[in-house]
């Protein structure tokens, strides 16, 4: 048995454990359910991206494919966050994917695995991620503490997909789900997030989603404030220059998002006197 304490010698063993994948599959339909767990036990505690060896593209392709099984579509849904998307050459395998989740019913296992995965994706393909695949960010669901789509879903490249759609609730729900206690935002990701907060949550109507994102920026800044071993508790590799990364951006962030705030409300207070004075100057003259 290998300890969670040995995250590289775990990853150095995902060839001889994902060989045994169809296996798990099949013993999975017979009610066997233990021996998948453990294969996503051992996939979370090697605590690397595409934990499945490449090679077996040819078994994700037909679990994927539409004559399958649902519980196979959903069992290959759950896999993929340690799907190493970036090394397979079968270009349709996203849209298989894609199918596979409109074939499955929701629950919260399959929402977080797809937004895990999503995540990843769109970091690494070129290609445009179809539209209606984003809508899945506004599931919301809760994300582990060690999550890969987090971590690289913060990169510049995959905030501006979401950015380009124009649609506010979708881009509060991309922000909600990255911004995490447990991660740092990659530099110019962060950047455009800084920006993203005078540019597109300006003015009175988006008040809503300001206050989701304060509301989200005030628990990882507590969660933060209780210091660095409480974030080493998932995170048992953190050193402190990484916790005091987290401490400044979302810090920075909060300050932002405030003073945007501010000027709302000074905004609608000031075209609240106005208007009230031009009700009174009328009242007097009529």
């Amino acid at each position: 048995m290998l300890k969670p304490a040995d995250p590289r010698l775990i990853y150095s063993k995902r060839k001889a454990i994902t060989a045994l994948f169809s296996h798990m599959v099949w013993l999975e339909r017979e009610g066997r359910q233990h021996m998948f767990d453990m294969f996503f036990h051992v996939a979370r505690a090697s605590d690397r991206s595409g934990f499945m060896w490449h090679c077996t593209e040819p078994l994700l392709s037909a679990f994927l494919d539409e004559e399958t099984p649902i519980f196979q579509k959903r069992t290959m849904i759950l896999v993929s966050p340690h799907i190493p998307w970036w090394q397979l050459k079968n270009g349709d395998l996203i849209q298989l994917w894609a199918r596979a989740i409109s074939a499955v019913p929701y629950a919260d296992d399959i929402g977080q695995s797809v937004v895990d995965a999503l995540l990843q994706i769109a970091c690494w393909e070129p290609r445009p991620i179809p539209p209606d695949l984003w809508q899945w960010l506004n599931m919301r669901p809760s994300l582990p503490p060690v999550c890969t789509g987090r971590f690289w879903g913060s990169h510049k490249p995959v905030f501006k997909m979401v950015q380009a759609l124009e649609d506010v609730e979708t881009l509060t729900s991309y922000l909600l789900l990255i911004w995490s206690e447990w991660d740092f935002l990659m530099p110019e990701g962060f950047d455009e997030m800084c920006v993203s907060i005078r540019e597109d949550f300006s003015g009175e109507r988006m008040g809503y989603h300001r206050k989701d994102l304060l509301q989200r920026l005030d628990r990882i800044l507590g969660e933060l404030g209780l210091g660095l071993e409480h974030i080493r508790r998932y995170k048992p590799g953190l050193e402190e220059d990484g916790f005091l990364r987290r401490q400044h951006q979302y810090g920075q962030l909060k300050e932002i998002l405030s003073e945007v705030d501010r000027e709302a409300t000074d905004a609608l207070t000031r075209e609240s006197l106005s208007s009230g004075i031009y009700f009174n100057l009328t009242i007097s003259c009529g």
